[in-house]
């Protein structure tokens, strides 16, 4: 599914406005280059925010402030849990204060990471395709005060955390970067889109554990300190805690998703891709697919279970048997697609070709002749030969390479024995090694003075 944008400037504005109205805050607080200014217009600068700080978070619920149409809904969701844990302190937790990120060298916290739960469980319900998520956190400082853009990463949390118990020596595992976005100076708005991540919560595909978000830890002192959960309501920034805005849609999908493997060479080595693709008819989107395979036409195995990747690695394939595949697949509503026959099939050729010299006489009184050679190859087919010759047992050359030809005229320049080695690669490039040893000899007397035989 094709990721978006974050919320353009008109929705984030009514976003904003509903939401101000619904939790009864009077916004005063216009902030421009890091500093906010009053009502009278006279710049303040903003003081860095205390830490260990003991307060509580208000009471914040989703706000739905724009629905379009009877299916698509927009909701702002308040974090149920941010926190942020600095590698100078790795027993303590720091659950209450405002969001520290990047690297303190000023006050020795060292460097610091970001925290992010939100709960979607009875606000977008189960199934819905969520066709827009990001992620907003409000800039309070910057250290130094004007300082270049900090690039930071989004990542999604795949173990538990506490708010309150969450430090840096028990921080959760984490996985690949979501999203990535560059933290300016300026005290507004910034925005990580995690459409493709919140997908995967809705439907089911990931647990959610929430995010986290790093930043530059080079060391050195520059920090970026947003406003937290915690910012009491009756402030003028009472509107500034963390939020996660997500649009999305509820879907009257009855029909499965339809699936196909696709086709396979007829030969293919002992480990091989397997790709398959699909669509969703009824738009809900596929959130998984199950894969068996079978070998010799025999009993279906499961091969691979509830993916969401459209290719894999088969290994393990044994030499001259059939091996054939087939897919289902599950959509975000829960309509699974039943099991059909057989989509594709390949058979595994992993044994190299054999090919041989044939006989020549024993004796030759031309300075040319014919020397022929055959191969064998009970899978792909023989692609091609390599003849090498020796004379009188010393070094082998290579005289033939890569030829699809199967005999030659040999010319000789001396006379001696020769002595011949063939060997054969087969379409999938499987090479036959060279022995060592003649396939086939002749002795060539072709030049006075003549000896008898």
């Amino acid at each position: 599914m094709a990721k978006r944008g974050g919320p353009g400037g008109s929705r984030n504005a009514l976003v904003l406005l509903l939401l101000t109205a619904a939790v009864v805050v009077v916004i005063a607080v216009l902030t421009v280059g890091g500093r906010d200014r009053a009502p009278d217009g006279a710049e303040t600068q903003v003081p860095t925010p205390a830490r260990r700080m003991e307060r509580e978070a208000p009471t914040r619920t989703a706000v739905v402030p724009e629905q379009s149409g009877e299916a698509t809904t927009l909701v702002v969701l308040p974090a149920e849990a941010d926190a942020y844990v600095a590698s100078a302190w790795p027993n303590e937790s720091f659950g209450m204060d405002q969001l520290y990120l990047g690297y303190n060298q000023s006050t020795g916290f060292g460097a610091e990471r970001v925290f992010l739960r939100f709960n979607l469980e009875g606000t977008v319900p189960p199934g819905s395709l969520v066709n827009e998520a990001t992620l907003r956190l409000r800039l309070q400082v910057s250290s130094p005060r004007d300082d270049e853009p900090m690039g930071t990463r989004l990542r999604q949390l795949v173990s538990p955390w506490g708010e309150l118990t969450v430090r840096w020596g028990n921080r959760p595992r984490w996985g690949p970067p979501q999203a990535e976005t560059a933290v300016g100076s300026t005290s507004r708005w910034y925005e990580w889109d995690v459409t493709a991540l919140v997908n995967d919560w809705v439907s089911g595909a990931e647990e959610n554990h929430g995010l986290l978000l790093m930043g530059d830890e080079t060391v050195q002192q520059r920090e970026r300190i947003f406003y937290s959960r915690e910012t009491p309501q009756e402030d003028a920034a009472g509107q500034f805690f963390p939020q996660l805005i997500v649009e999305y849609a509820e879907l009257d999908d009855d029909r499965a998703p339809v699936t196909e493997v696709n086709a396979l060479p007829p030969y293919a080595p002992a480990a091989f891709v397997v790709s398959w693709t699909g669509e969703d008819p009824g738009g809900a989107g596929i959130l998984a697919y199950d894969v068996e395979y079978r070998v010799d036409d025999g009993v279906w195995t499961r091969w691979l279970g509830d993916v969401s990747f459209s290719s894999a690695y088969f290994s393990g394939g044994e030499n001259g048997r059939v091996y054939a595949f087939r897919v289902r697949g599950e959509d975000r509503v829960g309509n699974v697609e039943p099991f059909g026959a057989a989509e594709a099939q390949t058979t595994v050729d992993d044994a190299p070709p054999t090919s041989r010299v044939r006989r020549l006489p024993v004796r030759e009184n031309e300075a040319s002749f014919n020397v022929t050679w055959v191969g064998r190859d009970a899978g792909s087919g023989i692609r091609a030969f390599d003849v090498r010759y020796r004379l009188n047992e010393g070094d082998w050359v290579p005289w033939q390479q890569r030829t699809v030809a199967s005999q030659a005229l040999f010319t000789t320049l001396v006379d001696g024995r020769y002595d011949f080695e063939a060997r054969a690669v087969d379409e999938l490039g499987l090479q036959e090694p060279f022995t060592g040893r003649p396939e086939a000899s002749i002795v060539v007397d072709a030049r006075a003075p003549f000896q008898r035989p």
